[in-house]
C-alpha cells in the first residue's frame, strides 16, 4: 500500500499477521519529519488485539506492511 492510499480513522492489519491484531492509522509521516527519524514514510497507529478494544499501544509501519482487513 502507498502512503497516499492510506485513510486516517481506518483500520487495517499488518502482513505478516493478518489474523492478530487491528492497526488503527492516526497519521501519515513523511521521511524525516516529527518524531519519524527514517528516510522512509511510517504511518503511526494505535494497536489492539480486538477491534472493539480501546486502542492503547502506539506503533509506526511502513504503508508497504498494511493491508486492508
Amino acid at each position: 500500500m502507498r502512503p497516499q492510499d492510506i485513510k486516517i480513522g481506518e483500520y487495517y492489519r499488518h502482513r505478516t499477521s493478518t489474523n492478530y491484531a487491528y492497526a488503527k492509522a492516526v497519521r501519515v509521516l513523511k521521511a524525516k519529519e516529527a518524531e519519524n527519524t527514517n528516510s522512509y514514510a511510517v504511518v503511526k497507529c494505535e494497536w489492539s488485539v480486538d477491534k472493539d478494544d480501546k486502542f492503547w499501544l502506539i506503533k509506526y509501519f511502513r504503508p508497504c506492511d498494511l493491508i486492508i482487513q
